[in-house]
């Protein structure tokens, strides 16, 4: 099959192949039926490989932000620490805070990563039940040192580490294992560029253990209850099956490139997009030394507000992701991620130019 030229960069969802597309036009089948039973238990040695992990690696129906919630319900029973560096990470606090917790946090401005030493001392003054972090933050264009910070959770404290790692997922480096990762979860349709409505998911032992102490753990929100199902070999209710025959083609597509290719293949397309803004002397506006492997956050040049932009590549028939919360004017987000290949790339930035110095003259 001749690979399509890729026009469409958000931050997320992502581009989804035609193999992957045209799969989920199988016929439904019963979510208890043995058909999808293979099906689902086969997905699992395939999820631990992306997620480099010997443990269960589970599968809930809904977004991220659904599973950030049943991390919190399941976890922690009183008090916990929230990692802010951008809307994301905000939002583990928001979730915290509705659910009636403690919820204290370190916070950074926008554009920089979490500081670890700023942790250490939070850590050092205060016991938690759990700290949570946003891998990457999509907001932001940041990367955070997942693993300096995971050191640091265990250096100074029993906490569990609650991490979101949506839009890092099969595009950045993350090992759960051996950075002792407590919960890890990543909804599929940004790096893993599967369609939306699933969201993947693993949780150590020490967090299954802080689980069971806690009575009162939701439904839909029990991660025990996940497991139970899982090792059954199926889901906690009716899972979005077609997606789900369109995730089993898209993990093979993922491990047939290799996961230390693929993030070698994103950090790539980083290097290659800031070459390019540094030629034309853009702003960058996350800080340099953090800057996100998927997501490129810049600042607007001068003259436009980066609506201008996304508009005027939509009608050269490119897709770019606008800024997002307190940044929505002035900065504009490239998301090359998933599928994205290099000549894709520049064909956006060949198109940007143009939009540019077209409006120069």
């Amino acid at each position: 099959m001749t690979r399509p030229d890729i026009r469409f960069f958000l931050p997320g969802p992502t581009y989804v192949l035609p193999e992957v597309r045209e799969a989920m036009v199988a016929d439904v089948v019963g979510h208890r039926s043995p058909g999808f039973k293979s099906l689902y238990q086969s997905m699992a040695p395939r999820l631990q490989s992306v997620f480099r992990t010997s443990g269960d690696v589970f599968i809930a129906t809904g977004s991220a932000t659904l599973v950030m919630e049943s991390a919190i319900v399941s976890t922690v029973e009183s008090r916990v620490l929230n990692l802010v560096c951008g809307a994301f990470s905000e939002r583990w606090h928001q979730i915290c805070l509705s659910l009636g917790r403690q919820a204290d946090r370190v916070e950074v401005p926008w554009g920089r990563a979490m500081d670890p030493d700023l942790l250490r001392e939070a850590l050092r003054r205060q016991r938690y039940e759990a700290v949570t972090l946003v891998h990457n933050e999509t907001s932001t264009g940041v990367i955070n040192p997942l693993e300096s910070i995971a050191k640091v959770v265990r250096e100074e404290s029993e906490a569990l580490l609650l991490v979101d790692t949506v839009s890092s997922m099969a595009g950045a480096s993350i090992e759960m294992e051996a950075w002792g990762l407590d919960v890890v979860l990543a909804s599929v349709q940004k790096a893993m560029a599967a369609p939306p409505g699933l969201t993947v998911f693993s949780f150590s032992d020490r967090a299954a253990e802080q689980a069971g102490r806690l009575e009162h753990r939701g439904f839909y929100t029990d991660l025990l209850r996940y497991r139970e199902k899982h090792r059954a070999g199926g889901t906690i209710t009716t899972p979005a099956v077609s997606v789900c025959y369109a995730l089993d083609r898209q993990l093979n597509n993922i491990l047939e490139e290799g996961m230390e290719a693929r993030w070698r293949r994103h950090a790539d397309l980083q290097d290659q997009t800031a070459r390019w803004a540094d030629s034309r002397g853009l702003q960058w506006a996350s800080e340099e030394g953090c800057r996100s492997p998927t997501i490129s956050c810049l600042r607007a040049p001068e003259g436009w507000v980066g609506p201008q932009i996304v508009e005027g590549l939509a009608g050269l028939g490119f897709t770019i992701g606008g800024g997002y919360g307190k940044w929505k004017p002035e900065t504009l987000r490239i998301g090359h991620m998933g599928e994205v290949r290099r000549e894709d790339l520049e064909g956006l930035l060949t198109a940007l130019d143009g939009l540019l110095e077209g409006n120069e003259r």
